[in-house]
């Protein structure tokens, strides 16, 4: 038997072989990328990466191998591709960057509400604010282009992502321009001269209901009762006028209408916080853009989701968010939404994307866009 360092040194010269076979066909691949640059041919051949695969196999005389030295060439298409994929040149995206007076902004409820904070912590007075009572009707017109932005709830710290909004991304053809957190601090308001041994029925939006749910557990003589928007139950409950009725809404709100706050951080986190976005209805990429999100369904084979994913981890993408939606036309299949770092002009964001499209059905870019500071 051969000692270790034997065995080793053996290794060693064949690795040296290797690299210098691999540098060889690198040098190869690179004048194929140029070939498919001057003809406008796409870097991903599908057909002839299978043949390749296929005619590798068959030189093979270790049929015991034969698994492994499949996984061995589909890896080397991976890295030809990621080469491929750094020569061609960038096809930008339309880069702007707007702070034009008179912007027409909408959000989801009435005065008062979590989405109306959001749109003063994003602006200045300067905009047309319009408000709309359900998150379609918002994005219908942002659409339509009966206004130019909407702001929108994406997900929160407690309760995760708000599915409507979701869903109404892959629904409507909206692209997100810019993302930024706010800090939800839920306070119980009722009218004046109300106190909280008064409060037997508290209104407010499932959300709001769900993130103070500690609260609501430890009394539960009070009656809950879902409403559209925080501010909506905040408004009603002033104009019953009655001492039992109560609201889970924000301080505005309470200012707004006239409501004692009987109790403030209400929430159960202390962290809570909803992270916005701002949807437009055609794709923008602001100057300082950092972050971009995707939805795509996968291919219904074998390793298709992990060959998706593994498409951003050999570009080194860091993916901060994955989610699923079911796709309600098929059973027990799903839309997957992926946040990450980087932009559409980014030459790895490319390369991922480009690679990971052959694994999937359905694909859309939802946009690359800003990302501000919590308030």
């Amino acid at each position: 038997m051969k000692k270790i360092d034997d065995i080793r040194k053996d290794i060693n010269e064949i690795d040296k072989k290797l690299v210098r076979l691999f540098e060889k066909r690198m040098s190869i691949v690179g004048e194929i990328a140029e070939n498919k640059i001057e003809t406008g041919k796409a870097v991903y051949d599908s057909k002839r990466e299978q043949e390749v695969i296929k005619r590798a196999l068959n030189y093979s005389n270790n049929k015991s191998f034969t698994n492994y030295t499949k996984d061995f060439f589909e890896q080397l298409m991976d890295i030809s591709k990621k080469y491929q994929y750094s020569l061609v040149p960038i096809q930008k995206k339309t880069i702007i960057n707007t702070n034009k007076k008179g912007l027409s902004v909408g959000f989801q409820g009435v005065s008062g509400s979590f989405s109306d904070s959001a749109v003063d912590y994003l602006y200045d007075q300067n905009i047309i604010r319009r408000n709309y009572k359900s998150f379609e009707q918002l994005f219908i017109a942002v659409l339509k282009g009966e206004i130019e932005e909407g702001v929108v709830p994406y997900e929160n710290t407690s309760t995760g992502g708000v599915y409507d909004v979701l869903d109404l991304l892959r629904k409507y053809d909206l692209f997100i321009v810019a993302q930024f957190d706010v800090t939800i601090n839920h306070c119980l308001l009722g009218i004046s001269g109300s106190k909280l041994d008064d409060i037997k029925m508290v209104y407010s939006h499932p959300q709001a209901l769900l993130q103070c749910s500690k609260f609501l557990n430890n009394n539960k003589e009070i009656l809950e009762y879902p409403y559209a928007n925080t501010a909506i139950a905040a408004k009603d409950i002033a104009i019953w006028g009655e001492k039992y009725k109560g609201a889970i809404a924000s301080k505005k709100a309470a200012k707004l209408y006239n409501l004692e706050i009987l109790i403030e951080n209400l929430q159960d986190n202390s962290l809570n916080t909803t992270r916005f976005i701002v949807v437009k209805n055609k794709l923008e990429i602001k100057e300082n853009a950092s972050k971009t999100s995707i939805i795509f369904t996968s291919a219904h084979v074998p390793g298709a989701l992990y060959n998706i994913l593994k498409s951003f981890y050999l570009n080194n993408i860091n993916i901060t968010r994955i989610e699923s939606r079911p796709n309600i036309n098929r059973k027990f299949e799903y839309y997957f939404y992926l946040d990450f770092l980087g932009t559409v002009n980014d030459k790895s964001v490319i390369n991922a994307i480009s690679d990971a499209k052959k694994n999937c059905g359905y694909f859309k870019i939802l946009g690359s866009y800003s990302v501000k500071g919590e308030k």
